[in-house]
């Protein structure tokens, strides 16, 4: 569901600081790619690496289909009580959605952290409705959820242990050797801010229209403060992040 935590737990993945079968990797670390070197003949150039980097990132979020398997349901609920202005029939259709992702990732015998992610979202946010009667507090769990991200994000940012930094170094493998490196820490701690805003940014739009009953717009702000806000966020992350001297490579 939107509101939804910015990272997944990290799951296994190959890291993209691994010399490849048959070279040996250098012992020191991996020039800043600003400086133009290039790299030696048998190694991993820069650029592969990066992309690697990258990918390595891409796949646990799940890549496109991931996010949308997440995504997806409350968007189906807010499309539907948009329309219909029924609680029940909203909540079902989203339900029903998110059931069908999860079916069918279990009939291609694949991940299911996504959908699975995408259908607790989903029932969790009917049961706040339900349970009180409100539609307006489908949306309640993620509102919640962007305050508490919002300030646990500053906190981390603030202690220097930025989350950006702590979620992607498992990921990728450098676990959390970038605090020893100051262009590492700067620019996770940077894209941690940025990303502390964009929840602060949702808090201070939706409980104003969710105080003020304004179901109609509170959805449409779900919307345009979920997945395009927090792919043009993460989008920035990357370009900052990508600038910063990678981590020494496995020796």
């Amino acid at each position: 569901m939107h509101g939804m935590s910015a990272f997944p737990p990290p799951e296994a993945a190959p890291s993209p600081f691994a010399p490849q079968s048959g070279t040996v990797a250098p012992q020191t670390g991996v020039p800043d790619p600003r400086d133009g070197a290039s790299a030696e003949a048998g190694d991993v150039s820069h650029e592969e690496r990066l992309a690697a980097y990258q990918e390595s990132i891409l796949a646990n979020f799940g890549g496109k289909r991931g996010l949308t398997e997440a995504g997806l349901p409350s968007v189906v609920f807010i499309i539907v009580y948009t329309a219909t202005t029924n609680l029940n029939t909203s909540l079902w259709s989203a339900v029903a959605v998110a059931a069908v992702l999860t079916v069918v990732r279990l009939a291609q015998r694949d991940k299911l952290q996504h959908a699975l992610s995408g259908l607790f979202g989903v029932v969790l946010c009917a049961a706040f409705a339900k349970y009180t009667g409100q539609a307006k507090n489908f949306y309640l769990p993620g509102v919640l959820l962007n305050l508490g991200e919002a300030v646990l994000f500053s906190v981390s940012a603030v202690a220097r242990w930025p989350i950006v930094g702590v979620v992607i170094g498992p990921i990728t493998g450098e676990m959390m050797t970038w605090r020893e490196h100051p262009e590492r820490l700067r620019v996770f701690t940077i894209s941690t801010w940025l990303l502390a805003g964009m929840f602060a940014l949702r808090v201070a739009i939706e409980i104003p229209l969710y105080l003020g009953n304004q179901l109609t717009a509170l959805g449409a702000a779900k919307v345009v403060l979920g997945y395009p806000l927090y792919l043009a966020v993460v989008f920035v992350c990357w370009r900052i992040i990508k600038k910063a001297p990678l981590p020494a490579q496995a020796s």
